[in-house]
């Protein structure tokens, strides 16, 4: 197990400290290559959400583009959890961002045949 810092706003991992709110992690190479795979993932996904929130007749924040997005950053952030330092637990567990991204208040219809849904 190596040591890394993950910065989820720049989407990096790196082996030194950059940012007061990187997420120290301890990942094996399984996992390192399991957390890259998830940012780029995101990376992609953010780029489809970000194309498509212009539409002017439905919000963005509603359709499955976005619920997929916000299942990769979930994913990421429980990824962070398991496998970070116990100050890193604290920073997630402080924040409620796990807590958040399970428990959204959007429950409207009428999105389910939009056209630019993935």
């Amino acid at each position: 197990m190596d040591t890394y810092y993950v910065s989820v706003t720049q989407q990096l991992i790196h082996q030194e400290p950059i940012e007061s709110g990187d997420y120290e992690v301890k990942l094996s190479q399984d996992e390192l290559a399991q957390m890259q795979d998830l940012m780029s993932s995101i990376s992609k996904e953010d780029e489809y959400t970000f194309q498509r929130t212009p539409v002017p007749y439905k919000s963005a924040d509603h359709d499955d583009a976005n619920e997929q997005f916000t299942a990769r950053i979930q994913e990421l952030y429980q990824l962070i959890y398991d496998t970070g330092t116990e100050q890193t637990k604290a920073m997630i567990r402080q924040q409620k961002v796990l807590n958040k991204l399970d428990h959204t208040d959007y429950k409207d219809t009428g999105y389910e045949d939009s056209p630019l849904n993935k």
